[in-house]
């Protein structure tokens, strides 16, 4: 029995194991196809603590068989092209084109785990969130189950102890929390790809299941207690509040990468609520610095400067939170939100600004960027493909009925102006009358000067 897939699937498949697995573990993942129950024909790849299974074909048929991730990841690179597989003793003869080769397999299958009987349907937005979270986890901690990602009534959320990350607005079937470990594949453009706006996620026993269009996997979730964070999140009663214009944020993000003292233990930069509002760095070992004026953003409160390590501000930024509440006694975690999203981060308390000649202190402030001008160089045919585009497009907006109105003021207008050049006209003859009045005074009058002289 021989079965057809194409090749696009076999490298979505192995695009999404290979970030699915562990680096370490690539070696032991085995990759089996089998048929599923309603006749589906399934790859499917059995990793250490995560499976996936993807649909590639809905009809056909071959006996199930096994081989590895790294005995199928060189024909799965092979464009364009379809594959043939069939079964041949203890190997799989798989032909794409002219080319040929053959797989190791056995016939030994894993079984499946039992896909949850309750799920919660969410878009693709909650993939967004997981991926995203999984830079405030800390993979080495012993203490709480930090290297996972919290799923808690509505929220998704993240810590390492010294940075948290709070996104609401989710669905999920279960009412405990459960621990879910973070995976590069949240964010895998191929998962992204699925033809599909709805995320189904459940639970069952330790493993978090998820099914996104063809795609189903699941995770094994993480022993232990994930930390009480409500308290930290209420904010103090003196706490000022900067409020952040997202071109600001924009500017920050621009330079923070390049700020001074980035190598300097915990990275500080300092946020400044002043009579400017200001992020400033210094390298004390090179007696420099560096200050970044906002001129676009605005606080309410007492004046404050908070030390903060700058990957927790560029996390805050990234996540979208532009209110940054700041406790001047330092006494307060910094708490910044935007949208769904709730980013906390502990200031450094003890850090105190260096002394740095003024003269070596760099001032960049924040303004509105030009518009963008047109190169010199533009392709003149391009141009004049866009301006007919254009033109099309008005015409098209001024006759369609939903413009009924834009149509109605563009005939009371012209009847303005047509009653604008009849005023117009009025004057004109009136102005010209008016000077042949004068014509003829002056004319009188010249002729009473002569009659007066003799």
């Amino acid at each position: 029995m021989t079965l057809t897939l194409k090749q696009t699937d076999l490298y979505r498949f192995e695009r999404m194991v290979s970030k699915l697995a562990k680096p370490s573990d690539a070696a032991s993942v085995k990759v089996s196809l089998i048929t599923s129950g309603n006749g589906n024909i399934k790859l499917a790849a059995f990793c250490p603590d995560a499976i996936l299974t993807m649909v590639v074909a809905k009809t056909g048929f071959i006996n199930p068989f096994s081989t590895t991730l790294d005995a199928l990841k060189p024909i799965a690179l092979k464009k364009d092209r379809d594959m043939t597989f069939e079964i041949q003793g203890n190997s799989v003869h798989v032909r794409y084109g002219i080319e040929q080769c053959w797989l190791p397999c056995n016939d030994e299958v894993n079984t499946l785990p039992q896909a949850p009987k309750q799920t919660a349907a969410n878009g693709k937005q909650i993939l967004s969130a997981l991926h995203s979270v999984s830079k405030c986890t800390d993979p080495n901690s012993v203490r709480f189950a930090l290297g996972g990602i919290c799923l808690r009534d509505s929220q998704i959320m993240a810590t390492s102890g010294v940075q948290l990350v709070v996104q609401q607005g989710f669905e999920f079937p279960f009412k405990d929390d459960v621990i879910c470990p973070a995976s590069k594949l949240f964010g895998s453009k191929e998962l992204w790809g699925m033809d599909t706006e709805e995320v189904l996620v459940g639970q069952m026993d330790n493993w978090m299941y998820f099914r996104v269009g063809a795609v189903e996997f699941w995770l094994r979730t993480i022993d232990g207690k994930f930390p009480k964070v409500d308290s930290i999140m209420e904010p103090a009663d003196n706490t000022s509040y900067l409020e952040l214009h997202p071109a600001d944020s924009a500017f920050i993000l621009d330079h923070i990468g390049k700020l001074p003292g980035s190598k300097e233990s915990e990275s500080p930069i300092v946020l400044s609520c002043d009579q400017q509002i200001q992020v400033r760095a210094y390298d004390p070992t090179q007696n420099t610095g560096t200050t970044l004026v906002l001129s676009h953003s605005m606080f309410t409160g007492e004046k404050v400067a908070v030390a903060m390590n700058r990957l927790f501000l560029k996390n805050a930024l990234q996540f979208g939170c532009l209110r940054i509440g700041l406790d001047p006694t330092d006494a307060k975690p910094v708490i910044a939100t935007g949208g769904e999203t709730t980013f906390v981060c502990m200031p450094l308390a003890k850090h105190a600004e260096p002394e740095v000649d003024s003269a070596k202190i760099n001032v960049l402030t924040s303004a509105v960027q030009p518009a963008a001008a047109i190169p010199a160089k533009v392709d003149a045919v391009l141009i004049q493909k866009r301006r007919r585009k254009m033109t099309i497009a008005k015409r098209t907006a001024l006759t369609s009925t939903g413009n009924t109105a834009l149509l109605e003021s563009a005939e009371q207008l012209r009847q303005d102006l047509r009653n604008s050049l009849v005023l117009v006209n009025t004057l004109i003859r009136e102005v010209k009358t008016q000077r042949q009045q004068d014509r003829l005074l002056r004319n009188t009058m010249d002729s009473l000067r002569k009659l007066s002289i003799v």
